[in-house]
């Protein structure tokens, strides 16, 4: 078999799995709103999105041409130099797009895909001219440096076009609408209604026809000479079309749009993304095709050919869509990526995924002092005319915060980041410029929540951090993506077609690895997220939750807390660095659950103040235990890896001796708290006494062998903390044991 044809084989293989990735990654972008705003059940939402990308991955065909000479210049290089690139592109893409959907961060195709083809063509071409005896200053007839500038400029000049956009409609929108938008969407909603149809209409059908494979250059043609007409005509049809049925079935308008919305961005989507999953295999794959028909060495055939207009073979973009639909409904990272932004754009405060920094802090500061100034500039009756506005105590509060499945923020936003962001891309796409959805639906999101004030003193340096982290990963995206594909050309220019098949058996075990630690990840966060997302919390499930959790972090605490002890005596460093990753891990999956407390606690039944007391006080004890065993993890292991001299024999007896009466004492309690007994509870606290005396005993021995010179400054310092801090566990666990003990004496009163 002809060796190219198995190198095109891959590329269409590393184009199917580059579409499952890159779909994953950009799921986001055309599902936020609609899940956001709870307009319909998850499934219809999937559904209208899924006949959206299969529409859109017709209208792709007059973008793949970015790939194939958007940012290079395919008469440089000859075929097998071309192929080079193409792989290059390929691997270091889909292993980019996997990475970032594990992190759960929306990041951009678009930006990957062109810094991709700059690394590798401009890579591949030097090396190519210094073999030709030319010199560096080629990379002018390597790059089209002209188009490649204007697309990068386009997107990343769409980043605050997006976003002052998505404000300004947005703010308009509200002061129209208010947040209690039922009355004025009988006034207003059909005529709103109808300019929002017909926008989506004339990006999407008018100014994207142009790249369809299903329309004829004379149907183009009448429809921009009667573009006018049409508009026209689709404004007036509309608006009385959504107010008949307003008036006859009592419909929400603004549903239509958000559904019409997710359609059209999906197919926006399809049709301007579609070529950075699958343009550079189809390049690849036209490139083979004209090569074999040449009958001319791979070396010697000049790719000019790339130059030439091509249209892309329906049923390739056919089965495009199809991929990326059975991806939209099946691969739990989308959910991650979409979870991401919605949290960034939710109306109300809560648990933040990002941690505020100097940046967000000093943006908001000045933010809030500059909104400070203009509120003293603008007349009095403005003001009050805004504030009323935007006022959001018309909203039913209570009934919000008791709806576990309460939307993260309104119709009203959703159809603006659906209006706007399809309209952005579509024209984007006419253009013949591949703007990235990413960015701009992400900006335009982020730009109406800041309108409408999402944004609170509660919440803002959150928000604006996490902004500040999803554009800064777009960033590293860019020099990550033009190192990474040049560094791959490198290799595959000087190894051939090893350094290609090794390079793709590589990419293929890392999305595999990728695979299976976040299908092991999300089964942690369902468990410990489990109790949190049920509707309620009646007082048998407050007990039940609380127990399970305090019994599974006392069992962790008194594993990590013995093997750093008995690794320590071993001087078995791997030992003492696992256990040191395990209590890290139930520290982190806590700390998710602590910014949730709140929540939690107000799920609860009113006026339980015993079982609230019981889950936050316990929860308190939980952080000091993790606190105690991690410091006795890190003081052993920090003793091992600089190979200080382990315990004498007498305290290696000690320590011994301590490991089994910790763990017959940890043992008991969570014995006496799994089935809520008090039956041990004189053999715990005999038990917890004996141990504090025999520490006690411990470190007055510890002192006396210091003072005589027994035992040097790191062995002594050692011995000290991890004494001191078995003693906290100790007191700890006592404690944790006694608020369960007086719960349960506390309920069997309160039923007698």
């Amino acid at each position: 078999m002809n060796i190219y044809l198995v190198l095109v084989i891959i590329l269409m293989a590393i184009a199917v799995v580059d579409l499952i990735v890159g779909v994953s990654n950009d799921a986001v972008n055309f599902l936020n709103s609609a899940i956001g705003s709870k307009v319909a059940s998850f499934r219809t939402i999937l559904i209208i999105a899924s006949l959206g990308i299969l529409m859109g991955s017709l209208f792709s065909s007059g973008m793949m041409e970015i790939a194939r000479s958007g940012i290079f210049n395919p008469s440089f290089f000859t075929f097998d130099k071309v192929i080079i690139i193409f792989m290059a592109v390929m691997i270091t893409d889909i292993i980019l797009l996997d990475f970032y959907n594990s992190l759960g961060l929306p990041t951009s195709t678009t930006v990957s895909l062109i810094f991709e083809l700059l690394g590798a063509a401009l890579v591949t071409g030097l090396l190519y001219a210094f073999d030709q005896g030319m010199g560096f200053e080629t990379w002018k007839q390597i790059i089209n440096y002209s188009s490649a500038i204007t697309i990068i400029v386009g997107i990343f000049l769409s980043v605050f076009l997006a976003f002052i956009t998505g404000t300004i409609i947005q703010h308009v929108s509200r002061l129209i609408f208010t947040f209690n938008f039922k009355r004025n969407l009988k006034k207003y909603g059909a005529i709103f209604s109808g300019i929002a149809i017909t926008t989506i209409i004339y990006f999407l059908l008018i100014k994207g026809v142009k790249g369809s494979a299903l329309v004829t250059d004379s149907q183009v043609s009448w429809i921009m000479k009667n573009t006018g007409m049409i508009l026209v005509v689709f404004v007036i049809f509309w608006s009385i079309f959504i107010q008949v049925l307003m008036w006859w079935q009592d419909v929400n308008p603004l549903k239509i749009i958000v559904l019409l919305g997710t359609f059209s961005l999906a197919m926006a989507f399809a049709g301007n993304d579609l070529v950075n999953f699958i343009g550079v295999s189809v390049a690849g794959l036209m490139s083979f095709q004209a090569w074999s028909a040449s009958g001319v060495p791979a070396s010697e055939f000049n790719m000019g050919i790339l130059n030439e207009k091509i249209v892309t073979p329906t049923l390739i973009l056919v089965g495009a869509g199809i991929v990326m639909t059975i991806t939209l409904w099946t691969n739990a990272k989308s959910r991650k990526v979409t979870e991401t932004e919605i949290s960034l754009a939710r109306q109300d405060d809560g648990d933040e995924k990002f941690r505020p920094n100097f940046l967000s802090r000093a943006l908001v500061g000045s933010a809030m002092w500059l909104g400070r100034g203009v509120q003293r500039i603008v007349p009095q009756y403005i003001n009050q005319v805004m504030l009323v506005r935007f006022k959001k105590e018309n909203l039913d509060q209570e009934k919000l915060k008791q709806d576990p499945e309460k939307p993260s923020f309104d119709l009203i936003r959703a159809s603006i980041n659906l209006i706007v962001s399809s309209a952005l891309i579509a024209y984007g796409t006419s253009q013949k410029l591949p703007l990235s959805t990413t960015f701009v639906t992400f900006m335009v999101a982020m730009g109406t929540s800041f309108a409408d004030q999402a944004w609170g003193r509660e919440s803002a340096v959150y928000r604006v951090a996490g902004v500040m982290n999803v554009i800064a990963g777009w960033l590293i995206t860019a020099i990550v993506a033009i190192l990474t594909s040049g560094l791959f050309a490198l290799i595959m220019y000087h190894t051939g077609i090893i350094g290609m098949l090794a390079l793709s058996g590589l990419a293929g075990f890392l999305i595999i690895r990728s695979h299976v630690v976040f299908k092991r990840k999300s089964s942690e966060e369902k468990i410990s997220n489990q109790v949190l997302e049920s509707p309620s919390a009646d007082i048998h499930q407050v007990i039940s939750e609380s127990k399970s959790n305090t019994i599974k972090n006392l069992k962790t605490v008194r594993k990590v807390t013995l093997h750093s002890i008995q690794s320590l005596l071993k001087e078995d460093g791997n030992a003492l660095n696992k256990s040191g990753k395990e209590i890290k891990k139930l520290k982190e999956q806590n700390e998710k659950l602590h910014g949730k407390l709140i929540k939690y606690v107000q799920k609860m039944e009113k006026g339980n103040l015993p079982a609230g007391r019981l889950y936050i006080l316990v929860f308190d004890l939980m952080q000091d235990l993790y606190q105690s065993a991690q410091l006795v993890n890190e003081v052993c292991s920090f003793h091992v890896i600089n190979h200080h001299s382990p315990p004498t024999k007498k305290y290696q007896k000690v320590f011994s001796e301590l490991e089994k009466d910790l763990e017959s004492y940890i043992d008991l309690a969570v014995i006496s708290i799994e089935k809520l007994s008090v039956e041990n509870d004189a053999i715990i606290q005999d038990k917890h006494d004996k141990l504090i005396a025999y520490i006690n005993i411990a470190i007055d021995g510890l002192i006396l062998d210091i003072q005589k010179n027994d035992i040097g400054n790191k062995l002594g310092l050692l011995q000290t903390r991890i004494f001191l801090e078995v003693k906290d566990v100790i007191t700890i666990v006592e404690r944790v044991h006694t608020l369960y003990c007086d719960f349960t004496i506390q309920s069997v009163k309160k039923s007698v």
